[in-house]
């Protein structure tokens, strides 16, 4: 008997079967093992250990040439960038002090500025209210603990992600794995990033490490069904195995905010780095050539028409078989370094040591390092002290990181139109560790005049909350009362003579002050 022949429709309707079978095998599987991973017997210290590791550690050495590619197309070596990044700041120490310096540099001060009340308004209890509610998130948050952190990941990789968490014990921003992580869109916040969510199906990832919103991510995640026919994904934050995150907690800070690719800030500085490398090595071969020492034996000849043999060549005064027993002899006595060479020539002693150019080598490289930063050396131990040089390259260098304050700025100023209610707060930062003096002088000289007096403690690094909070203090218990005038430097003389040591000093007059040249001997 003849099988009947299916007909398009029935062949149609097998194939829907099966591949409904096929999905929802696969949708089971999914969450079977992702039940088995989060089982909390499964979950292993040596794993968590390697999850947290992986997160910012992906270090990865490159060639040169292959780095020269690279940064000729960064936008398709985005990974391979950041990896050389971390390669580089675990390997160069002149490149991890410039990543460190850089970031640390930043002193984060502070202050609060009211944006939409007037004078009659800030004497309402609403309006104290929300002024401490802004003075306590920022307490919460810790600014001088967490930004700097965001700072150094910014210097080194160019962009991190992160999401933002709120507890009893403050309010952090939790990074996220990088490589897990993709710019899709920028908006009045800044770029917006998709997660991949393909991450907690790694062993050892645990979502209760993250915050609750991700469990509700991953369910729509492993729920959903074929994104190929359901174009909602676009609509719904979700599209394949990618999520949208939230952007009032998901947070984007990248250095170079004008462009979406990734572009780690100091990649100028890449090549130079391997240069040290490759200098050392070198150094390290010129070195051990010095040790080495060549001595040449000359094998006599008998004279021209001497000898049995008379006036012909090679006419020599030894055997072979006995110039190389005393060769071998001397082989065996010449210390290690030292190799014995047999020939009819001259003899004479040679060694490799170039002691006018090795000691240069590294230091070339060092120059060149530091002379492609824009960075003063001097900064670092290296060269002379120049006054007006290196206060120069300071302030270069401060320009080149006050960019970060502004995107600080932008998020901490969200987050407070969030809980503030209806007066408005703007957070202004600002400050470096070499311009605190003089950001003091001009607050304190302002303040003489009428100036605010908040720009004073915020030159001396006080947040809004310790400055009020040591002024009630100080006038619950009356201390301002009970205090003496100190004797000033200006009414009493001292033990030195002459004016006071001036900071700001030209180069001829950090000579003169370091040479002690306007003292009468």
């Amino acid at each position: 008997m003849k099988s009947a022949t299916k007909k398009p429709d029935q062949q149609k309707d097998t194939q829907e079967e099966s591949f409904v079978f096929n999905e929802e095998y696969a949708k089971k599987f999914i969450q079977v093992l992702f039940s088995s991973m989060n089982n909390p017997s499964m979950i292993s210290p040596v794993w968590q250990n390697q999850i947290l590791k992986d997160m910012n550690m992906s270090p990865a050495k490159f060639n040169r040439d292959s780095v020269k590619k690279m940064l000729s197309d960064p936008k398709n070596h985005e990974r391979e960038l950041k990896d050389l990044s971390q390669y580089l700041f675990n390997f160069i120490m002149q490149f991890k002090k410039l990543v460190i310096y850089m970031s640390e540099i930043l002193t984060y001060d502070h202050y609060l500025e009211p944006t939409n009340a007037d004078a009659e308004d800030m004497k309402s209890k609403a309006f104290k209210k929300s002024y401490n509610k802004a003075l306590q998130w920022i307490e919460d948050f810790d600014l001088s603990s967490e930004l700097p952190k965001i700072a150094e990941s910014m210097i080194l990789e160019d962009v991190k992600y992160y999401y933002m968490r709120e507890s009893e014990h403050g309010i952090r921003l939790q990074e996220l794995p990088s490589n897990y992580c993709k710019i899709w869109s920028r908006n009045e916040l800044g770029y917006q990033f998709a997660f991949n969510m393909t991450y907690f199906l790694n062993p050892g990832v645990n979502l209760d490490d993250f915050h609750p919103d991700f469990r509700e991510y991953y369910s729509n995640f492993i729920g959903e069904k074929d994104y190929s026919k359901n174009k909602s994904g676009y609509s719904n934050g979700r599209y394949s195995y990618w999520q949208k995150l939230d952007p009032a907690k998901a947070w984007t800070f990248k250095f170079d905010d004008t462009h979406a690719g990734v572009s780690p800030p100091l990649m100028g500085l890449f090549l130079d780095s391997i240069e040290i490398v490759n200098y050392k090595e070198l150094l390290k071969t010129k070195t051990s050539l010095d040790v080495w020492k060549l001595l040449v034996n000359k094998i006599p000849m008998h004279k021209d028409g001497t000898g049995k043999s008379g006036n012909q060549k090679d006419n020599f005064a030894i055997m072979a078989d006995t110039a190389g027993q005393f060769s071998a002899l001397m082989q065996s006595a010449v210390p290690q370094g030292v190799k014995v060479v047999t020939t009819p020539l001259e003899t004479e002693a040679l060694d490799f040591k170039q002691a006018d150019s090795k000691d240069s080598i590294v230091g070339l490289g060092n120059s060149e390092f530091w002379e492609t930063s824009g960075t003063s050396p001097v900064l670092f131990g290296e060269k002379q002290l120049n006054g007006s040089g290196l206060a120069a390259s300071i302030k270069t260098d401060e320009m080149f990181v006050y960019r970060i304050y502004r995107q600080f700025e932008r998020f901490i100023n969200f987050q407070l139109r969030q809980i503030t209610g209806r007066y408005r707060f703007k957070c202004h930062l600002e400050g470096t560790r070499f311009d605190q003096q003089e950001r003091f002088d001009r607050a304190i000289k302002a303040a003489q005049y009428g100036a605010p007096v908040t720009y004073v403690a915020t030159s001396m690094g006080k947040t809004p909350q310790e400055f009020s909070n040591l002024i009630n203090l100080e006038d619950s218990i009356d201390l301002k009362d009970r205090m003496r005038p100190l004797s000033s430097s200006h009414v009493q003389s001292g033990n030195e003579v002459g004016a006071p040591q001036k900071s700001n000093l030209t180069d001829s007059g950090e000579k003169t002050r370091d040479n002690d040249s306007n003292l009468d001997i």
